[in-house]
């Protein structure tokens, strides 16, 4: 995934987010507090694939699980 990048640029999701019947794929701007993927973030529990190799990919996962603590 590139996050196709010129959508975004132009004010639209990337061409997954709009096509995915689910709504199982969140993009966002992890910068602003009142955006979405910060709350799943925040709430939800989230993991990312090879975390211990420590390279912080900008690409987790969730479930519906509320956060541990929160």
């Amino acid at each position: 995934c590139h996050f196709c990048s010129q959508p975004p640029r132009k004010g639209r999701l990337p061409a997954c987010v709009e096509a995915c019947p689910t709504g199982a794929r969140i993009f966002g701007n992890l910068l602003d507090p009142t955006s979405e993927i910060r709350y799943v973030l925040e709430h939800k529990q989230v993991f990312r694939l090879k975390e211990a190799l420590d390279t912080q990919p900008k690409f987790w996962y969730f479930t519906d699980e509320p956060r541990a603590g929160a």
